[in-house]
């Protein structure tokens, strides 16, 4: 619903009591407290047991020497993937971290192989020779063990040489670089990537040390991490084992109950009570967010296997209807917050008229103020719709409205709960009492109950809603049931006009497409309650989306707490993925000049963007920061130090804390070592109440580390997404701790960094080492700015949002060229550009920390963001209206509204093009531009008044005119949309090419 039209209704539908009620506070438990409840305690409990029980290994002395002074990488590792999920899930995440390191070790030993080979056999023994003869002479000189001695003497760098150096460094290196460049682009290999570099790492810092082929040197690693991945496994099959039907049947039953909150702040819409704007969104916001999260599960219920009434197919078709319900409760929160922002509009031009009223400063020349001839222009406009005259008319319209859909929203919400308690009773008591199926046959009585009564419920809202409308604007028609005619002196934009009305059916129709959705739901829930009457064990269907999901990189992380830092949103990439889409229907973007470059030109160029984009700098990134921070262990001088001081930690975090962007960086940066610090507590808390000040006493460490790790674990799985990689460095923190100061007389070796607070000293000072390092890497030559990339993917969709619109009107009241659109190409059309527009919710949330200096701010770009959404939705609606609507309502339209016009047109993709480039370039907007545009949509819809256009009762009650009012309003709400952008942007850009006339008009 356009801002402007609900500005003329807000009240029509809205709160218009004398004193408005104060808006209830409702109580609620802090974020905290929000995981005190079954299912997330017996998560909590499941993670808590597998870290436990693999830091345990550390503890008993026969694993500890089997296993290696490396044990402790077991618990790491399970602080890295925690079993939260289903055991399918968590296979699949443990699985590539697994192939990861596997694929490492792979690449080291061929590298080894390599780099052996690179030194001649004659000078290996010459330097073995050399290095026995060194041992022997401290052995004697000490009254040590040679052999010790040769093994230090090893790891002090006696065996280095350059040519092997340089192998092992050069495919190393090579080898960081792809897996860098595969995890930028499919941020699923998140896993593969992290844990497959750290063994090369391994590789690379120890391997040119070693004298001879040691292919078992990844062992020390890979070993203790599947050992980590087979607990976690264990215990998602011991511990509270859940399906992935399961799981998608519960998120189904929460969201299925959200539905209901729409339908409940319209009853106190209509009741008079004032809603908060931000508790509108917010709603809205959680409600998509729930949706979203459910599609890692729905994407593997082909592979599920579980035991109760309903199938994945059956699974699968429900969520379908759910998602109907979600969307059309969506569209009734979008009306309200359209209402409410509309009405705050209308506010903020009287002020604005106000201001400018008298011939003060801010009329003079020089006392100009950005975007003040758009503000005055939209403020006249707004003033005009005021009509002090239609006051009786909301509170008609709101009571009457009140009055005739309350009860097919009651019906609406006693259907939504019965859902929810169907879904309730078949997702619980699968195994043990499951319900008698006297119980299902209750509940099928009363599905058919509720869906007779919402049936007649929303029959009955339909008829009388429409003739409550009709009455309240009976002095727009005759006694013939036509449209009354304007008197010659009418202005432009007279009161009596048809805003109000179609406003008032835009709202009808919202209500009654919930109630559609509703009763929908409500008819496939029975369907499968009376066909499904027994529980079953039901077995996988197809594993090929297993494969399919893997490679893909545009579906998201099923994997609890897997965060999206590393992944690339380039808004190039995003943009070719839009191509298949605009193939499918034919849908260019012109007419381009050929490019006139040679072959051997275009492959450089090519090779030279391909290299240069935001997953190459990144690649380029990760194997500087190696290098810079690595080398040292391949200097004779420095390689024992860089041994002993375990700079192997500085390595990982400096690689870990490079990412695609300076903001994404930046709150990393500060998370990581506050999470490192917090880490660092727990693990030395841990350890000296376990051991005081002994070298470890294994029973009371079993003790206190649980208690630790329980809490440790709590914050890496309930905290927000953002800080995943903090909570994972502090619990792997905790666990390094514990694990080398039990090493330290347990199982001594070379280079062990200590008990207790020296472990954790050096640790802090490695993490330290890699932060700067990091920081170094990421901000020279340039650091790469979120700004820009939030800027290009903007402008980026600006240009695919030109393009549908074209899309629009080629197909608006004719037949394009290409026949009809389906509704699932405009499904996709609408799905791609929402789905580009919420990969920067994050980087936009992170501005803040962003390194720019550029004119775009944090607020600037949200609104940008937001504006953009709602021009994809009413193009969106435009598109679906376009293949639905019947052709004389779509002819109405054009003669109404004028949207074919070519003046309107070339007006559109004008301003389009100007947002676009001022987007990209962030140079200010010329001051006189064709905006806004809504008030010459206004215009040309009051010119159709004065020429008396056909309009009688009869058609208003044609069902088709409601969606014919959708039409019109999101018609509307694209103009709205386009003028607030060019607002948002002169006030953040500026103006040129400023104009002062003599009488200072606007």
């Amino acid at each position: 619903m356009s801002a402007d039209m609900s500005a003329d209704s807000g009240a029509n539908n809205g709160a218009t009591a004398k004193q408005p009620p104060t808006p209830t506070k409702t109580q609620t438990l802090p974020s905290w407290l929000n995981h005190l409840n079954g299912n997330d305690l017996k998560t909590l409990f499941r993670c808590s047991v597998a870290a436990w029980v693999a830091s345990l290994l550390i503890y008993i002395g026969p694993s500890l020497h089997s296993i290696g002074s490396s044990t402790f990488f077991a618990a790491l590792v399970l602080f890295v993937t925690p079993p939260a999920g289903i055991l399918l899930i968590y296979l699949l995440g443990s699985l590539s971290l697994l192939f990861g390191m596997c694929l490492g070790w792979a690449w080291g030993i061929a590298t080894m192989k390599a780099a052996l080979a690179a030194r001649p056999a004659a000078d290996t023994q010459a330097q073995l020779q050399a290095l026995q003869q060194a041992a022997v002479a401290q052995a004697e000189s000490s009254g040590g063990n040679a052999t010790v001695i040769g093994q230090q003497l090893v790891y002090q760098g006696a065996m280095l040489d350059a040519r092997v150096t340089v192998v092992y460094y050069v495919m190393i290196l090579t080898f960081i670089y792809l897996l860098a460049r595969l995890k930028a682009g499919n941020i699923k290999l998140t896993f593969l990537h992290l844990f497959g570099t750290i063994v090369a790492d391994v590789f690379l810092l120890i391997g040119p040390l070693l004298p001879s082929f040691t292919p078992l040197l990844g062992q020390t690693l890979v070993k203790p991490g599947a050992i980590g991945v087979g607990i976690g496994a264990a215990c998602c099959l011991i511990f509270f084992p859940q399906s992935t039907s399961y799981v998608v049947l519960r998120k189904m039953e929460q969201l299925v109950r959200m539905l209901d909150t729409p339908l409940d702040l319209t009853r106190r819409r209509f009741d008079g009570e004032s809603l908060d704007l931000g508790q509108l969104k917010a709603t809205k916001n959680g409600i998509v967010a729930l949706y979203k999260s459910m599609a890692p599960e729905m994407a593997f219920l082909p592979l599920d296997v579980s035991r109760g009434r309903w199938n994945a197919e059956d699974v699968k078709g429900l969520e379908e209807c759910i998602r109907q319900a979600m969307l059309s409760s969506v569209s009734l929160l979008d009306f309200h917050i359209a209402t409410i922002t509309g009405l705050q509009k209308v506010d903020q031009a009287g002020l604005q008229l106000d201001k400018h009223s008298s011939d003060g400063a801010a009329a003079e020349k020089g006392g100009h103020e950005i975007g003040q001839r758009h503000v005055l222009q939209y403020a006249e406009l707004m003033n005009a719709l005021r009509t002090p005259e239609q006051s009786e008319l909301r509170v008609r319209m709101t009571e009457a409205m009140n009055e005739t859909t309350a009860q097919v929203r009651l019906a609406c919400s006693e259907s939504i709960a019965l859902v929810g308690e169907c879904i309730h009773t078949v997702n619980t008591r699968r195994w043990i009492r499951q319900p008698s199926q006297h119980e299902f046959d209750g509940l099928i009585g009363r599905l058919e109950t509720t869906l007779a009564a919402l049936q007649s419920a929303r029959v009955s809202c339909t008829a009388t809603t429409t003739e409550a409308i009709l009455e309240c604007h009976s002095d727009l028609f005759d006694q013939d049931g036509h449209l009354r005619a304007p008197d010659a002196s009418t202005s432009t934009l007279h009161p009596q006009s048809l805003r109000a009305m179609m406003v008032a059916m835009v709202l009808e129709e919202r209500i009654i497409s919930a109630a559609l959705a509703t009763e929908a739901m409500l008819k496939h829930v029975l369907h499968l309650t009376t066909s499904q009457t027994r529980h079953r064990i039901w077995l996988p269907s197809r594993i090929r989306y297993a494969f399919g999901w893997l490679v893909s990189g545009k579906d998201t992380v099923p994997v609890a707490g897997v965060s999206n830092d590393g992944a690339t949103d380039d808004p190039d990439a995003l943009d070719q993925q839009s191509k298949a889409v605009r193939q499918r229907l034919r849908l260019i973007r012109g007419y381009e000049s050929p490019n006139r470059g040679t072959r051997m030109g275009r492959a450089i160029v090519g090779t030279y963007r391909w290299i240069t984009n935001p997953a190459g700098m990144y690649a380029m990134r990760m194997v500087v920061v190696t290098l810079a921070t690595a080398i040292t262990a391949a200097v004779p001088n420095s390689a024992g130090f860089f041994y002993r001081e375990k700079g192997l930690w500085a390595v990982i975090t400096a690689q870990t804390c490079v990412l695609l962007y300076m903001a994404d960086f930046t709150f990393s940066l500060i998370s990581r070592a506050l999470g490192t610090v917090i880490g660092g507590v727990f693990g030395l808390v841990a350890w000296y109440i376990g051991s005081g000040s002994g070298h470890g006493n294994p029973y009371g460490l079993a003790a206190s580390t649980a208690v630790f790790i329980v809490i440790a674990m709590w914050l890496r799985i309930f905290l927000p997404l953002a800080y995943v990689q903090a909570t994972a460095m502090g619990g792997v923190t905790m666990i390094l701790i514990l694990g080398f100061s039990y090493d330290f007389a347990h199982q001594p070796q070379y280079g062990s960094p200590g008990l207790g607070y020296q472990a954790f000293w050096r640790r802090l000072v490695d993490v330290l080492i890699g932060f700067a390092a990091a920081t170094i890497v990421q901000l020279f030559p340039k650091p790469p700015s979120a700004t820009e990339h939030v800027c290009k993917t903007l402008a980026n969709t600006i240009q695919t949002l030109s393009d549908y619109y074209a899309l629009l009107l080629s197909h608006w009241s004719r037949t394009g060229r290409d026949g009809p659109i389906s509704a699932a190409a405009i499904e996709d059309l609408t799905l791609e550009v929402a789905e580009v527009l919420s990969s920067v919710t994050g980087s936009i949330a992170m501005l803040k920390a962003d390194f720019s200096s550029g004119p775009f701010g944090q607020a600037a770009l949200h609104c940008a963001q937001e504006q953009c959404q709602n021009m994809n939705q009413a193009l969106g609606r435009l598109l679906f209206l376009s293949t639905t609507l019947p052709k004389g309502f779509q002819e109405r339209l054009v003669y109404v509204l004028g949207i074919l016009d070519d003046v309107a047109i070339g007006n559109i993709m004008a301003v389009l093009t100007i947002v676009e480039q001022a987007l990209r370039t962030g140079t200010p907007l010329p001051e006189r531009l064709p905006v806004p545009l809504v008030r010459t949509c206004f215009e040309s819809l009051s010119a159709a008044q004065r020429q008396n256009i056909d309009l009688t009762t009869s058609l208003v009650r044609d069902e088709n005119y409601r969606r014919y009012c959708v039409a019109v309003a999101s018609y509307l709400k694209f103009l709205t949309a386009i003028d607030d952008l060019v607002l948002t942007l002169k006030r953040t850009l500026g103006e040129r090419h400023v104009i002062y006339l003599d009488d200072d008009e606007v």
